[in-house]
């Protein structure tokens, strides 16, 4: 294999995620049985409207299983990351074209788009030299945008909250049940 183009462009995870998707649908893949049934009930309403006049749409797999099981795979791994399933097209654009105004490398605007920084740590993290290229009304500025066109669901913020509550919890417990062991096993001799 020869590479013609090195680097030619970048591609943010939002649109490896779009692509696959689509990939999915072209080749009629189902990676569940819920998908499947749902493929299926499709096909028949289908086959229903159009009279039989038309073949079944069938799964296709001549470009290889290796294709579909690391589509299926990706796939998996980036509907897992909840940041990437809420971005939508028309946010995409709006957040790209709010990042070309500011002097960043096409490397740093696609990591401000992958990681979506909710706050200037990660902001800072992302950018290289933020703190001396941008100022910190800038960087707010960036990160309220990100938070105004990518809104965290009200689950995403309290879950955040209940696992922090959770945790503390956990360890009280426990440092009350050794507690309890230190009194009884004192008791006991």
């Amino acid at each position: 294999m020869q590479i013609i183009k090195e680097r030619d462009s970048f591609l943010s995870n939002f649109e490896v995620y779009d692509h696959l998707k689509h990939i999915k649908q072209k080749y009629n893949w189902t990676f569940s049985p819920e998908e499947e049934l749902a493929l299926q009930q499709d096909q028949q309403q289908d086959n229903y409207h159009k009279k039989h006049h038309q073949k079944q749409k069938n799964r296709f797999t001549a470009c290889g299983l290796d294709l579909e099981v690391a589509t299926r795979d990706v796939l998996q791994f980036m509907e897992n990351n909840a940041e990437i399933t809420q971005v939508d097209v028309g946010s995409f654009k709006q957040l790209m074209l709010f990042l070309n105004q500011f002097e960043l490398m096409k490397v740093e605007k696609l990591q401000i788009v992958n990681a979506l920084p909710r706050s200037l740590v990660v902001l800072y993290l992302l950018v290289e030299d933020c703190e001396e290229r941008f100022s910190v009304e800038i960087c707010e500025e960036i990160v309220g945008k990100i938070n105004e066109l990518f809104p965290l669901e009200e689950g995403d913020q309290e879950d955040g909250e209940d696992g922090e509550e959770e945790a503390e919890g956990e360890v009280e417990s426990e440092v009350v049940g050794e507690e309890e062991n230190l009194q009884n096993d004192e008791e006991m001799e």
